[in-house]
């Protein structure tokens, strides 16, 4: 409180009494509390968030009950299908040919990148049990290898994508990887695509472990084709009703 009463009180008690004059009377209290949010996160365990501002595509698991600042996103999730799906390089895909820019980094805004997402229509049971499978195999290596090296997720996936990195662990965090998107892949029915992992220059030319270009054009077009569809479909069922 003492810190709220330092930093955050001066600033609020500059406000005008017109618009303001909740946040000026309550001063120590969150001006936005995001009771949608909070709505949709209760009872669960954790959530995943992303940054919302980074070159880099990576989504962790922090705990219920932080106070998320707008510069997160965070995802209603607590469960390992869910962060291999946006964690997957189906999701980034996606990412990057709809998010904005921000200097040299990408901006994740959920209205241009996760709403427009389509999920995997009714996946098979054992379809999304492997990927969630491999996505808490994924997440527990490289939980493991970030607190081996004393590594934070941005320094950690700099060696992901370094082509002149071959350590042991990185390399089975790229196989991983890897695994999870043909695990997605399969969620989709996509089996026959070829996702063509290895070290690409993408659009910035910069050089990426991930999909290959054929891949990502392919996975792109059947994303758009498959939001047609459910936008068909929605608009169907809105009309009998």
């Amino acid at each position: 409180m003492g810190i709220v009463e330092a930093r955050v009180r001066p600033e609020r008690e500059q406000l005008t009494e017109s618009g303001d004059s909740a946040h000026r009377t309550y001063w120590w209290q969150f001006a936005n509390y995001r009771q949608h949010l909070r709505e949709a996160i209760v009872g669960r365990r954790h959530v995943l968030v992303r940054s919302r501002v980074s070159e880099l595509h990576m989504l962790a698991f922090v705990p219920n009950g932080w106070v998320y600042g707008d510069a997160t996103v965070v995802f209603a999730f607590d469960d390992y299908y869910h962060f291999a799906l946006l964690q997957s390089n189906v999701h980034e895909a996606w990412v990057r040919r709809n998010a904005s820019t921000m200097r040299t980094d990408i901006r994740y805004t959920p209205t241009d990148c996760f709403e427009t997402f389509a999920f995997p229509q009714a996946p098979p049971a054992s379809a999304k049990a492997d990927a969630e499978r491999v996505g808490e195999a994924y997440h527990e290596h490289r939980r493991q290898m970030m607190q081996a090296r004393q590594l934070g997720l941005t320094r950690t996936y700099n060696l992901f994508h370094d082509r002149d990195c071959a350590d042991a662990d990185i390399t089975r965090m790229r196989e991983l990887h890897a695994e999870m998107d043909r695990a997605i892949l399969t969620c989709y029915g996509w089996t026959e695509i070829d996702p063509g992992h290895g070290f690409h220059v993408n659009e910035r030319g910069q050089t990426r472990f991930t999909i290959s270009p054929d891949a990502r054009r392919e996975i792109l077009r059947r994303l758009l084709a498959l939001n047609v569809e459910i936008a068909a479909a929605e608009a169907g069922a809105g009309g009998r009703r």
